[in-house]
């Protein structure tokens, strides 16, 4: 899967893994498959500079993973390199060194800052 950004119907950005999915005899796509979606949301500071942080998709649910419809999505981009390293250092957390299962130590990452 790769990491795209997506925008909505409604104006909404979103970053997740996405995946086709495509109806088997027609090969039209029907639908993205998305994984770890996350909102983006953006805000800017009193010297003009914008920062870009995450937010979880559904607070009310624990899904990570679900599908939503071809038509409900406008446009489909490629999102820059630092958000890419900061979306994967929050959907793939570092371990804790000897413990596979254990998450390191969570801290806050700073935002992303856009010029």
């Amino acid at each position: 899967m790769a990491i795209k950004v997506l925008v909505t119907q409604i104006g909404q950005q979103l970053l997740a893994e996405v995946k086709q999915v495509e109806n088997k005899e027609t090969k039209e796509i029907v639908g993205y498959w998305l994984t770890n979606p996350r909102t983006i949301n953006y805000d800017q500071t009193e010297d003009g500079s914008v920062s870009v942080n995450f937010g979880t998709y559904c607070l009310v649910s624990s899904e990570t993973e679900f599908s939503v419809r071809a038509e409900h999505i406008v446009a489909i981009l490629e999102p820059r390199e630092e958000v890419l390293e900061r979306y994967n250092s929050i959907v793939e957390p570092e371990t804790v060194e000897g413990d596979a299962e254990a998450p390191a130590e969570e801290v806050v990452p700073e935002p992303v800052s856009v010029e």
